[in-house]
């Protein structure tokens, strides 16, 4: 399964997490029928700035839905099928 836009969205999360001073970033990409879950986490968890900044806006206005993870040391994005 492939999107035009999911290479973008992973950029924008992983730099969202890099840039809130992560040492490492854990990427997953989980696939369920046509959808694509692309998730960015760090050991701690975002400082808001780094959570719903400029890269934000990307994301939002690429994917299906966003959100942080539980533990708010990461950042998901969600994006369907190509149209």
């Amino acid at each position: 399964m492939t999107h035009p836009d999911a290479p973008l969205v992973a950029h924008e999360l992983y730099v969202a997490v890099l840039g809130a001073g992560a040492p490492v970033v854990e990427m997953t990409l989980s696939t369920a029928d046509t959808r694509i879950r692309i998730t960015a986490e760090g050991p701690d968890p975002l400082p808001l700035l780094y959570s719903h900044g400029p890269g934000w806006a990307i994301v939002n206005g690429l994917a299906a839905r966003t959100g942080l993870t539980t533990d708010e040391c990461g950042l998901w994005a969600q994006i369907g099928p190509a149209k």
